[in-house]
């Protein structure tokens, strides 16, 4: 069985990040935890296996975060997931496990989820689909899955938003997971009033970029 790298950025704004990162620890597909921990004024222990935690000096934000997480990735599996979700990790890799029998994963793409995720109560007929953003209405970049061949550096200067946007414009074929339960509380970290000047930065900057390409 190939392992998966986990990526997550955390700055422990999230009543969740304990549990996800148990979940993912027992999980038999994970071989490691990348944890980059943006939260500087912060120390906290973290005794749970697999988990390498990665304690910046200052907070760095989400996009350089996956972009350092996928560059320390000791497998070529990788999946970056947010802080402040909870999913059935084992039943989430076993549809991927399915997937890969027939394809490799580095050309299948990026798989993402799919916003109707977020709402079900239980899992629901699981698919693979090819990404369409008139159905799929947000979170896609809340837990996605590639092959290390596949990734193209976010710009540095994009620090919290656009990086799913960055993916989907330069990366295919883009898809989604749609039909798993996924328990979240949405932007735990993003919707923080501190980081406001942070996302309009972004937004200059990533339609600044759009003009150019």
């Amino acid at each position: 069985m190939d392992k998966y790298t986990v990526v997550i950025p955390t700055i422990w704004k999230s009543e969740y990040t304990y549990e996800l990162l148990k979940r993912l620890s027992d999980s038999e597909y994970v071989g490691e935890i990348i944890l980059i921990d943006n939260a500087s004024e912060l120390n906290k222990e973290i005794n749970i296996q697999k988990v390498i935690h990665i304690k910046e000096q200052e907070n760095t934000y989400v996009n350089p975060a996956w972009n350092k997480g996928v560059n320390l990735a000791s497998h070529n599996n990788i999946t970056i997931v947010n802080d402040d979700i909870i999913f059935d990790v084992d039943e989430y890799y076993s549809y991927f496990a399915q997937l890969l029998e027939i394809n490799e994963f580095k050309n299948i793409g990026f798989i993402g989820s799919h916003s109707e995720n977020y709402k079900l109560e239980k899992s629901q007929n699981p698919s693979f689909e090819e990404y369409d953003n008139k159905t799929n209405t947000g979170g896609w970049g809340c837990l996605f899955s590639f092959h290390k061949s596949n990734w193209k550096p976010i710009p540095n200067e994009l620090k919290i938003w656009y990086g799913d946007n960055w993916i989907h414009l330069v990366s295919n074929p883009i898809l989604h997971l749609r039909g798993i339960k996924i328990e979240t509380k949405m932007s735990t970290s993003s919707d923080l009033e501190e980081m406001n000047p942070i996302k309009e930065n972004d937004t200059r900057i990533w339609h600044r970029m759009l003009n150019i390409i």
